[in-house]
């Protein structure tokens, strides 16, 4: 079996190589490629990633590239995790809308939408090559932000393989709470729905007794998972449900807006900073030739940035830290999982004998009965032999199918603006946005970020 990543020159490459390292045995991988569009992302983060694939499965064979035709020539499974545009886009993005008072987050409201103008795009260029190279029956996973609106807009642009969209927050969060309920994990079930970036976690139970109470009336949930974001009183008027991270931007709107207005840099021009530091310091080394020189300065740096995520926004330190690690501890260190275990879990479930749940990035067919059936969704689902079931959660509040309604309606515009050129659609995406809700300043987006994205076939 062949495995191809779009996007393999990223800064977390290494992540997914030791990934799909340690579990290529589930899936019966032969071959890996990496490919991206920067020769010098390659050289750098590929060549960290590589030599890490290399060090746990050296019998597999691990190619970097920069051709799109001969990485997906016969691949069976195609992960996307590109970042359209680099650093310097993100920076745009979040300006503009901080120019206009507006929050600016990369994924999410205007932020979202002007970076979803250039994922689409290519990952839909992509999407055509996939149809005419890979196998047959190749399985297309996306991970590349905003996922849910790229997996709507693939599925909507006709693409005819099967495609899944992936985001590691929804896992986190389920991962952290058994610590909090003292059980194992595979004691704990838990309904999580809505969309990508925009969902609720509800009916905690363990070993089939409801603990909602016993979970949400610990204060370590409170200070010791992805929740230290949020307020018990919220989660109670939440109907006890437990919030994604990225629900901040829009229960703390004005607490985020000024927190990050009032930071010397915004959180993209942190990693854009961080990023070139890296880049400045590794350019000194050989990477093919001093691994272990290049990882210590690459792990230097990518913990500034995973430490210090959401620290502008919501003025706290991050309560699971990660500490630097040597080469051989990285490599050693048992295997979490993140985007890729996802990923994996859904190719495994075809040979298994259990039932697991995961969440995932899929089209609602029913599911949420107030949303439309090619809605793309982000739900839990049951995972057997017999495929995928979502799971239709026991209880979704008033307050919550409200706020689905208006983000969906705007995800659906959006992706129509974005595959049609339209730009009237796009202001009125912007328009239903929640963050946004008024034309004259979605008038005004929309202008500047096509503008600043060189876009200008769009009637």
């Amino acid at each position: 079996m062949k495995l191809t990543v779009l996007g393999g020159g990223g800064v977390r490459s290494a992540f997914l190589a030791k990934s799909l390292a340690y579990n290529a045995h589930r899936i019966g991988l032969q071959e890996v490629v990496f490919l991206d569009s920067s020769e010098e992302n390659l050289k750098i983060f590929g060549e960290i990633a590589r030599y890490v694939f290399s060090q746990i499965r050296p019998d597999i064979h691990f190619s970097l590239t920069t051709d799109p035709v001969s990485a997906l020539t016969n691949a069976n499974y195609v992960i996307t995790t590109l970042r359209v545009g680099g650093d310097e886009s993100r920076v745009h993005d979040e300006r503009i809308a901080l120019n206009h008072n507006t929050l600016g987050q990369e994924t999410t409201g205007a932020g979202g939408f002007a970076m979803a103008m250039r994922s689409i795009p290519a990952i839909l260029n992509y999407c055509r090559l996939i149809e005419e190279y890979a196998a047959p029956d190749a399985i297309l996973f996306n991970f590349t932000n905003p996922s849910g609106l790229v997996t709507e807009a693939i599925i909507k642009s006709g693409f005819k393989r099967r495609v899944y969209g992936i985001c590691d927050a929804p896992s986190e969060l389920i991962r952290e709470l058994p610590a909090i309920l003292n059980c194992d994990e595979s004691d704990l079930s838990v309904e999580c729905y809505g969309l990508n970036h925009f969902s609720w976690f509800t009916h905690f139970t363990v070993k089939g007794e409801d603990v909602t109470d016993l979970l949400i009336n610990n204060p370590d949930l409170y200070s010791k998972t992805a929740m230290q974001y949020f307020s018990p009183e919220l989660v109670q008027l939440c109907d006890k449900q437990l919030l994604n991270e990225y629900l901040y931007y829009y229960y703390y709107r004005e607490v985020a807006l000024k927190a990050i207005q009032d930071a010397p840099e915004t959180r993209g021009e942190m990693i854009a900073r961080i990023n070139h530091e890296m880049r400045d310091e590794l350019r000194s080394i050989n990477v093919k030739e001093n691994p272990k020189a290049a990882f210590d300065i690459w792990i230097k740096h990518y913990l500034r940035r995973e430490n210090s995520y959401m620290q502008n926004e919501s003025q706290q330190e991050k309560f699971n830290t990660r500490t630097p690690l040597t080469l051989q501890q990285f490599i050693e260190e048992p295997d979490s999982g993140g985007y890729a275990g996802v990923a994996l879990d859904i190719l495994e479930a075809v040979n298994s004998t259990t039932t697991k749940r995961i969440v995932v990035s899929l089209q609602n067919n029913g599911t949420l009965d107030f949303l439309r059936p090619d809605d793309v969704i982000e739900i839990s689902c049951d995972l057997s032999k017999e495929g995928l079931k979502p799971v239709t959660p026991v209880h979704v509040p008033d307050a919550q199918k409200n706020m689905l309604s208006s983000v969906k309606e705007y995800e659906r515009l959006a992706v129509a603006a974005i595959l049609q050129k339209d730009k009237s659609l796009a202001v009125r995406a912007l328009m239903a946005h929640p963050l946004i809700g008024s034309w004259s300043l979605a008038d005004k987006l929309v202008n500047e970020y096509l503008t600043a994205a060189h876009i200008n076939d769009w009637k």
